[in-house]
């Protein structure tokens, strides 16, 4: 909150020059990453992770193949629909920000619907475990699903409960022909899937996953969960004071500048688990190239703030 006389720069508002320069970044990753995912769909399935899972799974006792198969299929399905979802609402940034007046809470929410499932999908391929780790991670994802689509069934609209409890069934013989098991509570309630000395929880844990991945910075991280979430601490970040005194909420490049760099960050990660999943030699081009409009957008912000601080001194010294 900003109460000492120095001049507040957000009282200028956010300069059209960020938020154009900050939907443009948008609107060319974006490109690049589909661009990007569309040479994977196309890419040999015997190469990278996917070609030690193939081989993991081909080895597999014969009773448990399909099942395996099976949870593989859903994995790459979610994973399709997750990615959609997610740049869906990078789509809904770059019109937020070029919009009159540039709505900042929006761009920040928005952004951490993209954050949260890419950890979510990349967390299930990550190149570090093994083919045990991967599958039984795909198999708690599958049951979690399931039981979510129960549980809203139950509460919300008992009309569609067969057809969760249906859900439910197939995801739990899925696990199960894949040679897992189903590990129950203290109440015998199913809450995590095993196989062999791999352990899942049906629940996951968003913000511990987030700070394993290197590329979601915590600051990030919070800032967008913060926006969503109406947190007070960070509305009050957007407070100054008027002429009159009175609390007011101000725009700022920062926010803009934030939003952006976890997106960009997100679309790090995706390229490089799922690149490195797929085995494609483009890979550490494509994260390179990232990292180049995550630094530029950092200079850019840097510059930005100056300008915007000797211009609050100009206008209200």
């Amino acid at each position: 909150m900003t109460t000492s006389s120095r001049p507040d720069p957000r009282r200028l508002g956010v300069p059209k020059e960020v938020v154009n320069q900050a939907a443009r970044t948008l609107r060319n990753a974006r490109g690049s990453l589909s661009t990007f995912l569309d040479e994977l769909n196309q890419a040999d399935a015997t190469v990278g992770v996917a070609g030690t899972d193939d081989a993991w799974i081909a080895a597999a006792h014969h009773r448990h193949r399909t099942g395996l198969r099976r949870l593989l299929s859903w994995s790459a399905i979610t994973a399709s629909l997750t990615i959609a979802h997610a740049l869906d609402h990078v789509v809904a940034i770059e019109r937020t920000l070029v919009g009159e007046p540039v709505s900042i809470w929006p761009t920040v929410s928005l952004s951490r619907t993209v954050q949260e499932g890419t950890i979510r999908i990349c967390h299930t391929r990550q190149a570090q475990v093994s083919s045990e780790e991967r599958m039984v991670r795909i198999a708690a994802a599958m049951l979690a699903d399931a039981r979510a689509h129960l549980t809203a069934a139950k509460e919300f609209d008992s009309r569609v409960l067969p057809e969760a409890e249906r859900a439910w069934q197939r995801a739990e013989a899925t696990v199960v022909s894949a040679g897992c098991s189903i590990g129950l509570d203290g109440k015998s309630r199913p809450v995590r899937v095993e196989l062999g000395a791999h352990s899942a929880p049906f629940k996951f844990e968003l913000t511990a996953a987030a700070k394993t991945r290197k590329t979601h910075l915590p600051s990030w991280y919070r800032l967008s969960s913060g926006a969503a979430h109406s947190s007070m601490w960070l509305v009050r970040q957007a407070v100054g004071f008027d002429d009159e005194g009175k609390p007011s909420l101000y725009a700022d490049s920062e926010t803009v500048s934030a939003a952006v760099l976890a997106v960009l960050g997100a679309f790090e990660d995706l390229t490089e688990t799922f690149g490195t999943y797929h085995g494609h030699t483009g890979t550490a081009q494509a994260v390179a190239t990232l990292r180049r409009r995550t630094l530029v957008v950092v200079e850019l912000q840097k510059r930005w703030r100056e300008k915007a601080a000797r211009d609050a001194e100009a206008l209200f010294s």
